[in-house]
């Protein structure tokens, strides 16, 4: 999952798994707990999803200066590669046994998470990936 969201050309930083620091730029990917089966058939080829989210800190205004609304914009950006990423039909290697691949956001924009008292905030949206297993 690492190696194929570092195809974002957006990414302000080396993404992480799990782990996102208070420092603009810092950005990270976590998997979301949950019912990963759709469907099961009785050949054994499962319908899966993986749920992840994004996220990203960015220094915080809390003047109208516009700066919040290029950060909602610059991670907006992130949610058009996923897109992007959907159209060309270029997903993250699961394996031999996983295909039939579909990727989407889970929200039409992106939302504040936390906001830190040093003028940052955590940024973040939730993607899925639906495939098909052996």
């Amino acid at each position: 999952m690492l190696k194929w969201a570092e195809q974002n050309p957006y990414l302000t930083d080396e993404i992480k798994l799990n782990w996102l620091s208070e420092r603009e730029g810092s950005c990270s990917i976590v998997p979301v707990s949950g019912e990963s089966f759709i469907s099961e058939y009785l050949d054994g080829t499962c319908v899966k999803r993986y749920d992840f989210i994004f996220q990203i800190i960015f220094n915080l205004s809390e003047n109208a200066d516009g700066l919040n609304a290029e950060n909602m914009f610059a991670l907006r950006m992130w949610q058009d590669w996923i897109e992007q990423m959907e159209r060309e039909s270029n997903y993250p290697d699961f394996g031999p046994d996983c295909w039939d691949y579909k990727l989407e956001n889970l929200a039409n924009m992106p939302a504040v998470a936390q906001v830190y008292d040093n003028y940052t905030a955590k940024y973040q949206f939730g993607a899925r990936l639906i495939y098909c297993e052996n």
